[in-house]
């Protein structure tokens, strides 16, 4: 199945939605092995699908920022540029990345934890407004100690058009918020463009993953086709 044949099967059509992508910064490893290359090619893939254009990306830390649009046919580039970072010595420390990821570590706040819900806060002032509904891929490596602001990000978002496709695979020892959604929405009925994937980055087949972005699709899908029927 083609990530285009998904949507169409959805009841997706191209052009009528918007599709963000939004990477944690939280942690350095990420970036030194694939995860969030892999992330970002199926990101692609399902703006390829879903929206007029490439998804926008931002990426936060401690506060979040947006990064240069990914150019048509350049994807390679964008994607060495700012996703890929040589494994940190262990006794060079001083030795700086030249790519632009790299050089933006400072400027952007990265790897030294991050927040969530602020990221949330300003991707909900960046698009609160849209006139397409919003798919928001957000990326979350960490949310300890954030649960309640989480849950009142996604309160003040509830009526917004946006829809918060969390991935992450989070520490199963202690539950998040994230894994607490159908409770949140018996307190909150309102909270329902908000949903939880916890296999984003499985290691997985090429045959396998147009599958894979199909379940992240899938729960948004439900949610348009509800907020149309309101």
């Amino acid at each position: 199945m083609t990530m285009r044949l998904a949507a169409r099967v959805s009841g997706l059509r191209k052009g009528e939605s918007k599709v963000v992508l939004v990477l944690s910064g939280d942690r350095r490893a990420p970036f030194e092995g694939e995860r969030i290359r892999r992330t970002v090619h199926r990101a692609v893939r399902i703006a390829e699908a879903l929206d007029s254009s490439l998804p926008d990306v931002w990426i936060y830390g401690t506060d979040c920022h947006r990064l240069p649009a990914i150019q048509s046919g350049s994807l390679g580039t964008w994607i060495a540029d700012w996703t890929v970072l040589a494994r940190k010595p262990v006794f060079d420390e001083s030795r700086v990345d030249s790519n632009p990821l790299g050089r933006s570590v400072r400027e952007y706040g990265l790897f030294e934890g991050g927040s969530v819900a602020g990221a949330m806060e300003a991707l909900r002032k960046e698009y609160g407004a849209s006139r397409l509904p919003v798919l928001v891929l957000f990326h979350v490596e960490s949310m300890e100690g954030e649960d309640s602001r989480v849950a009142r990000q996604l309160e003040k978002a509830s009526g917004s058009p946006l829809f918060w496709q969390f991935l992450a695979q989070l520490d199963e020892t202690s539950w998040s918020v994230l894994d607490r959604l159908d409770d949140l929405r018996q307190e909150r009925p309102s909270i329902v463009n908000a949903h939880y994937n916890s296999s984003w980055n499985m290691d997985i087949s090429a045959g396998l993953d147009a599958f894979q972005q199909y379940a992240m699709i899938k729960p948004y899908a439900r949610w348009v086709r509800e907020s149309r029927r309101r």
